[in-house]
C-alpha cells in the first residue's frame, strides 16, 4: 500500500467547468446541497467506461429533450436518479 494513497486505489484528478445553471441542476438531480456532495454522488454513480466527452453530450441531449417538453420531471433529485437506476 502507498503511503501517499493509504486506500490503495487509483487517484485521478480532474478540472471540470459547470456553468451556475448546471451546478443547480447536479445538486438538483442529486439531491445534494453542495457542490462537492453533488459532484461526488454523480461521480459513484457514472458508469466508468463513459469518456468526459460522453457525458456532456449526454447531459447536452438531456437538456435539449428537457427544453423540447421531452423531459421527465421529478419532485426531487433522489427520485429521479432511482428512476434513472431501474
Amino acid at each position: 500500500m502507498d503511503h501517499a494513497n493509504p486506500t490503495g486505489r487509483d487517484m485521478t484528478q480532474l478540472t471540470v467547468q459547470l456553468s451556475s445553471q448546471e451546478i443547480r441542476a447536479l445538486k438538483a438531480r442529486t439531491g445534494k446541497r453542495t457542490l462537492g456532495a453533488a459532484l461526488t454522488a454523480w461521480i459513484a454513480n457514472a458508469d466508468a467506461t463513459h469518456t468526459t466527452a460522453q457525458l456532456r453530450s449526454a447531459l447536452a441531449l438531456s437538456r435539449k429533450e428537457e427544453s423540447n417538453g421531452k423531459g421527465r420531471r421529478f419532485k426531487s433529485g433522489p427520485e429521479a436518479i432511482r428512476w434513472l437506476e431501474n
